[in-house]
């Protein structure tokens, strides 16, 4: 088999399981979809409360993806029940500007989802091969699950999006690689090399600790597909399950993962201006996530508070310079 069929095969029971692993986020998605109505095809459940990783406080966030048949549609919908204070036009137009779009949604008790909001089309290409960055890709090679689906399609799509994020990551981990690995030491690697080609508020020290965590689901799901991969030639088994490269990558083709990675940053980055105006209080989603990963209180000034975009930027680069000093 094909390593993305292999991927499909081994993922199944795992995305499309026949109850939630975790029902606050099955809520969430159930509420926005009872809002949005069929707009939505597909809500995909990941990051650290999925895997959990996170912090079980109020301000910790069910981080999924929602897959929409139009932006125009789900966007206006949310206005009209109130969810989106935003106009419906402007939000939809952002998020064809690279994509996706991050919303805040309240759910049970308190909880809330931040939403990355994709279409059919555009989760489907960000996940696979034709990606034009990391953002979809090094979200979903980890666990994941669907919560929602509007139909059997719409589940296959779920399905195939998670499948492709794990295919890939032969594509743009390969250079980071030791020169023999089995499951664990790749998927360790992975996760490093995931983490460190993107900005982010954690420690160098998250890695470490969010494989410790994923090690079991990541060492059972990757066994298969590395051996899929030995058996279509891309890599060579060397036994008990370890492999190696097939062969040395040309420099030029390292080069252009390398500058994969820094276009992939730069998008990233000019995400952050249009998710101000996305996501309704990010600032204070931003300062909760920065307290909970420092382990100190972090109070902004009012000066701070009043105009983020003029005053908060020496803060930010402070903290991103000494994050892993204090780690």
């Amino acid at each position: 088999m094909a390593p993305l069929d292999v991927a499909r095969e081994v993922l199944r029971p795992r995305v499309l399981p026949p109850l939630a692993s975790t029902p606050a986020a099955a809520e969430i998605a159930r509420r926005l979809a009872e809002v949005a109505r069929d707009s939505v095809r597909a809500v995909v459940f990941f990051g650290s409360q999925k895997t959990g990783a996170a912090s079980r406080d109020r301000f910790s966030a069910y981080d999924l993806f929602v897959v929409v048949r139009r932006y125009s549609d789900f966007y206006e919908r949310l206005r009209q029940a109130g969810r989106l204070r935003r106009p419906a036009g402007l939000v939809a137009w952002l998020n064809t500007w690279l994509a996706p779009n991050q919303l805040a949604f309240g759910g049970p008790e308190g909880t809330f989802g931040k939403l990355s909001v994709v279409t059919q089309e555009t989760f489907l290409r960000e996940t696979g091969p034709l990606r034009r960055d990391h953002f979809c890709a090094g979200r979903l090679f980890q666990p994941a699950e669907c919560v929602y689906a509007a139909d059997t399609e719409a589940a296959a799509l779920a399905l195939e999006g998670v499948a492709q994020a794990h295919a890939v990551t032969l594509d743009w981990g390969w250079p980071w690689l030791p020169e023999r690995f089995d499951a664990r030491t790749y998927t360790r690697r992975i996760l490093e090399v995931s983490l460190s080609q993107e900005i982010r508020p954690e420690p160098a020290g998250r890695a470490d600790a969010l494989w410790a965590v994923q090690a079991p689901y990541l060492v059972e799901v990757y066994a298969p597909i590395l051996e899929a991969w030995a058996t279509a030639e891309e890599l060579v088994a060397l036994g008990d399950g370890v492999y190696r490269l097939r062969d040395a990558p040309p420099l030029a083709a390292r080069r252009h993962v390398e500058s994969f990675f820094r276009r992939s940053k730069r998008r990233a980055t000019a995400r952050w201006l249009k998710y101000m105006l996305t996501f309704d209080g990010w600032l204070e989603y931003i300062r909760r996530k920065a307290e909970r990963h420092t382990g100190r209180p972090i109070e902004l000034t009012p000066r701070e508070r009043r105009l983020p975009l003029v005053f908060l930027w020496p803060r930010v680069f402070r903290y991103l310079r000494d994050k892993d000093r204090r780690q």
